[in-house]
């Protein structure tokens, strides 16, 4: 973590992601959370399952042999807590599952011990980078970002956590601005950027496969705190 001299917020690094599925009709969608009002940071926004990287997501990642393994353990941990989505193929009982987030979003198990009871291994391979993003200098918080995308785990649920998500919803991005557009939504800088992203491919594959063709550093800009 690193705090610039003239700003006494520290920058916190995070990751989010993108999770993309086909709809019936084949249009792309992609899932955005809606965050609780009572929010510290992003209160009442429409954003993608994201959060702070851990000391315990770091441990996880040792091995992984990447350089940003840590967001992307907390990546996948994150659309866990936040929307109840486990991207793994293994067939795992839904209630078992859930009681497990329940578990984790309580605090009495961690993620190492989530992934140990549900015998689970990380695929570090699949979310795919595609963007950073770092919030303006000043209050409340500040996050260096790493924006990852994935493929929706199969027929699994979303659901909102009750806690720091109060909804969650798969919409075309094309839908999604327009709707900020006309005032029914709050889009923060990144994620309004990232569905103008999406706007450009039309299922999941194409989306995913052109996301990993963008050099994440040019994808690198300072978040505007404009509503």
């Amino acid at each position: 973590m690193t705090a610039l001299a003239h700003d006494p917020v520290t920058i916190r690094d995070a990751a989010t992601v993108a999770v993309l599925r086909d709809a019936a009709r084949g249009e792309l969608e992609v899932l955005l959370l809606r965050r609780h009002h009572g929010h510290v940071f992003g209160a009442g926004a429409d954003v993608f399952p994201g959060g702070a990287v851990d000391a315990a997501d770091g441990e996880l990642a040792r091995n992984a042999g990447r350089a940003d393994g840590a967001w992307r353990v907390a990546a996948l941990r994150e659309c866990f807590e936040e929307a109840g989505l486990l991207f793994t193929t293994r067939e795992l009982e839904p209630e078992r599952v859930a009681a497990e987030r329940a578990a984790l979003n309580a605090g009495r198990r961690d993620w190492a011990g989530v992934l140990e009871v549900l015998g689970i291994e990380l695929d570090l391979r699949a979310p795919v980078a595609f963007a950073r993003w770092t919030t303006p200098p000043g209050p409340p918080r500040r996050y260096a970002t790493r924006f990852y995308a994935l493929a929706a785990p199969g027929a699994q649920p979303a659901r909102a956590d009750g806690r720091e998500t109060v909804a969650a919803e798969w919409i075309a991005p094309q839908a999604a601005l327009a709707q900020a557009e006309a005032g029914a939504r709050w889009l923060m800088t990144p994620t309004r950027a990232t569905l103008e992203q999406l706007t450009h491919y039309r299922d999941t594959a194409t989306a995913l496969a052109g996301l990993a063709r963008e050099p994440t550093w040019s994808r690198s800009r300072r978040q505007a705190p404009a509503r």
